[in-house]
């Protein structure tokens, strides 16, 4: 299909989604709560004319499938809809209505992006055959959305997926892919450690459970630092520690609560009996007693070779060689876009959003309204593509 067809077909249309982005930052919903938006997606949707349109998939999430003029594979795009709790501190226009909550991390761009990219699919469907599965997901920050998507059936026949996430620090009109490991595994893990109080003027009476606390809190270091290969990323960070009531007196319990992030699965899979020995090890010493919880999230997000390639090359074909970078390194935070990777090859791609825009999750981040059409293309582009390449 000529280049300038699908350009055009975005240039359009893409400025209505410009405001559809800002109808999402200023009505931001945390995850689980995502009700206003996916009636919101929803109602875009049966205005587009898509051929089936399911809501309140696994938990507020929905599902809209285009059939192009034949039949053929299925191609998934999908995108995030959640915010977070955070207070906005920025004066635009269409800042959050609703206090303590925005998006910070740009999910209002990805949600976005697929609506315009299913709007401009929708004006193309006689041009490809096969079918195109649009996948608007609840719940990605805390990496239970996609779980629940995939188990009702998000991902069912589903021949391979990509999705996007808008990136501070990368000009609009690039992007970053990487094959292979893109993003960490996430897990957390909760330690209650349980000693004698006493008053904190007589503490040879007591089993200090901040002692103990603090050896564990540092004693964790080591598993990245000696018991882990060098070349092999692996993060333990303690986020809280959580003791004692006054100055004066020794508690007779402390909480320590942490995430875990790796590259490698066979890793990942052997990180609690590490943790959890050295936290053994340490109580038993201290005669303080212990309770240790861990608990997965999401696996490690792995690029598929084909698909990242298929993405590179459309890319390239868009935006210019020079404007697709290859990544030197995945990021050591998580998506659990991961969990869609277990039911077909696909890939993510770092979206770029401005070098000069504030990180993500912070108060002040904002989504670029230039990069939007740029994604348009992009996913339709590699929908189409994919489709043409893989027709029976």
């Amino acid at each position: 299909m000529e280049l300038d067809v699908i350009r055009e077909t975005v240039r359009e249309i893409a400025p209505e989604y410009t405001r559809v982005r800002h109808h999402l930052h200023q009505n931001p919903e945390l995850s689980g709560q995502e009700q206003e938006t996916s009636a919101f997606v929803a109602q875009e949707l049966h205005k587009l004319g898509l051929d089936d349109v399911r809501t309140d998939v696994g938990g507020h999430g929905v599902i809209a499938q285009l059939n192009g003029s034949g039949t053929g594979p299925i191609f998934a795009l999908r995108a995030d809809m959640d915010a977070l709790p955070i207070q906005e501190e920025s004066d635009l226009p269409y800042k959050s209505c609703k206090p303590g909550l925005m998006h910070a991390c740009g999910h209002d761009g990805h949600t976005a992006t697929l609506l315009g990219t299913a709007a401009a699919l929708a004006r193309l469907r006689d041009r490809f055959a096969g079918s195109i599965r649009f996948i608007f997901q609840p719940a990605e920050e805390t990496v239970h959305g996609a779980e629940g998507m995939c188990e009702e059936g998000a991902m069912e026949g589903v021949d391979a997926i990509v999705a996007l996430h808008g990136w501070p620090g990368m000009a609009v009109g690039k992007i970053g892919v990487r094959p292979g490991p893109m993003m960490a595994s996430s897990d957390t893990f909760e330690v209650t450690i349980r000693g004698k109080g006493a008053h904190a003027a007589m503490p040879h009476i007591s089993v200090d459970p901040i002692v103990v606390g603090a050896q564990i809190v540092m004693a964790l270091q080591t598993v990245a630092s000696r018991e882990i290969s060098p070349v092999e990323p692996v993060v333990v960070t303690v986020g809280q520690f959580n003791a004692g009531t006054a100055h004066n007196i020794i508690p007779f319990k402390a909480e320590i609560r942490g995430t875990v992030r790796c590259l490698s699965t066979s890793i990942r899979e052997s990180m609690p009996e590490r943790i959890e020995r050295i936290i053994a090890g340490i109580c038993s010493a201290a005669r303080a007693e212990y309770t240790f919880k861990y608990r997965k999230g999401t696996p490690v997000t792995v690029n598929d070779v084909n698909i990242n390639n298929l993405v590179s090359e459309v890319a390239a074909e868009t935006l210019g060689a020079s404007n697709v970078v290859p990544l030197e390194a995945p990021s050591m935070g998580a998506e659990d876009f991961a969990v869609y990777l277990g039911y077909a090859p696909g890939a993510m791609f770092r979206l770029g959003v401005g070098e000069s825009v504030t990180p993500l999750h912070t108060p002040t981040y904002n989504f670029a309204d230039d990069a939007i059409a740029h994604g348009m293309e992009l996913f339709t582009r590699t929908a189409i593509r994919f489709l043409k390449d893989h027709a029976a």
